[in-house]
């Protein structure tokens, strides 16, 4: 016979969630991922730019421009993104008053 799980896991009850809410990424963890994320996709676009037109040959070139657009505004917003939360939280730290 098998044991219930309440008692496979030690003295844990069985309706004890594993979830802890300290372990939830801060907003500057996910700006810096977003930053770096988003630089990355940049990087990858700018390294492929130069096969655009033998793609837009073979693909069709609205398809091919299109997409690239797609991508590199999907990747620009989320770079912005997370250099905004990051300009945000490095002003924030350093307001130290009015600098009038």
């Amino acid at each position: 016979m098998t044991e219930p799980p309440a008692t496979a896991r030690g003295a844990r009850s069985a309706d004890t969630d594993d979830w802890d809410p300290d372990s939830e990424l801060s907003e500057t963890s996910k700006a810096v991922i977003a930053t770096v994320f988003g630089l990355a996709l940049l990087i990858a676009a700018f390294a492929v730019i130069g096969r655009l037109g033998g793609w837009a040959a073979d693909y069709g070139t609205i398809l091919v421009y299109l997409a690239f657009f797609l991508w590199m505004s999907i990747a620009g917003r989320v770079f912005w993104w997370g250099a905004d939360k990051l300009i945000a939280e490095a002003r924030k730290k350093s307001n130290t008053g009015d600098r009038r």
